[in-house]
């Protein structure tokens, strides 16, 4: 009974997310914003041209928007590739960090530094290994109107490793589903840095990083839990022109540096997440113990059929869903291959995450 209760709670909540992205709204601000687009760079030599390119290009008036590099004791030529984009674009500016703070670490300590020199309300932000389309700026001013505070989009990985590449990319878009779900229910869960803009009225509100400033990692997701209570309206973008891709670590060791990150903040939820972070590891827990009792023959057929069908359904349902919207269906075809998989790979980098360390270059 207890199997059967814990898989309905999990359907209900993915189905959950699923009926959330129909609550999203297509963005459909006609005015021009002004915009500030924020970066942290730490030795970005390899992948900042490619950003900058994108940037100063951008489909949308030059006048409307600059750009503000937060140059974080880089080592390599990111200062000279920032001074030669700053001839081409006047908008672009060049914030040095020397130091790291006590209080404000890493590349909280960097982006603090850039917002300090924005002019303009709404601030975006993207890494430096991202490559955003030339209608970027263009599709996030459609959703910035008068009552929106938070927007962010879909943010895929590029990298020469294609079987490996397709199983990340499609456990990317589960997770962004997620988020979008989640948005559309108006609860703040989670988002991603490479793709996201509030309005610099909030931030300062809230006292910027304070609170946060000691972990390396959650200048996303920490920030808009910290945001909630005060956002109005959040929006997730689903266009072609607002997905930004972002280069996937070159090795192994390095990806599993990056999956432990991502894990690492558990303890600085609010509750309502832990709770519910914390459900699904008690329930994946369950139900392998669920399916080895039916492999041993101790749990009956038809019943574990039963709870199968409660866990697969709704993640497929919310899985398709997203990539039907963000037209990267093919990613399916690794769909059970992932289902094989990701337990383990939540377990274990939950944990890892939330006990372990992590190697970061800030």
């Amino acid at each position: 009974m207890l199997f059967l209760i814990l898989s309905l709670i999990y359907c209900l909540i993915v189905l959950s997310f699923f009926f959330g992205i129909f609550f999203l709204k297509k963005g459909e601000n006609k005015e021009f914003n002004k915009f500030s687009i924020i970066i942290a760079a730490s030795n970005e030599e390899k992948y900042l041209p490619g950003l900058l390119e994108k940037l100063v290009n951008q489909d949308y008036p030059k006048e409307n928007y600059e750009i503000i590099i937060a140059d974080d004791r880089s080592t390599d030529k990111t200062p000279l590739i920032t001074k030669e984009y700053s001839q081409r674009f006047p908008n672009l500016k060049a914030v040095r960090i020397d130091e790291e703070s006590g209080n404000l670490i890493g590349k909280k300590n960097a982006l603090l530094a850039a917002i300090k020199n924005s002019v303009n309300e709404i601030l975006v932000f993207t890494d430096a290994d991202c490559i955003p389309t030339k209608n970027w700026l263009s599709e996030i001013n459609k959703y910035f109107d008068n009552t929106i505070d938070f927007v962010t989009g879909y943010s895929p990985l590029i990298s020469n490793k294609r079987k490996l590449n397709y199983l990340k990319n499609l456990e990317r878009a589960a997770h962004f589903a997620v988020v979008a779900g989640s948005l559309g229910l108006n609860w703040k869960i989670t988002c991603a840095a490479r793709n996201m803009a509030y309005r610099k009225s909030l931030f300062e509100k809230v006292n910027g990083f304070t609170g946060i400033g000691h972990h390396r990692s959650g200048d996303d997701d920490l920030m808009l839990q910290k945001m909630a209570k005060h956002i109005r309206k959040t929006n997730f973008m689903f266009s072609q022109d607002a997905i930004v891709p972002s280069y996937d670590k070159d090795n192994l060791q390095d990806m599993a540096h990056l999956e432990t990150r991502r894990a690492s903040k558990w303890f600085h939820y609010p509750l309502p997440v832990k709770m519910m972070t914390l459900f699904f590891l008690i329930y994946y827990l369950t139900f392998c113990y669920s399916f080895f009792s039916f492999v041993s023959g101790y749990l009956n057929t038809n019943f574990f059929f039963i709870i199968f069908l409660l866990k697969i359904i709704p993640e497929l349902l919310l899985t398709f869903l997203f990539l039907l919207k963000t037209k990267r269906i093919k990613l399916m075809l690794v769909f059970p291959l992932l289902e094989l998989i990701y337990i383990p790979y939540y377990i274990i980098f939950g944990f890892k995450g939330t006990f372990g360390k992590y190697r970061w270059k800030n």
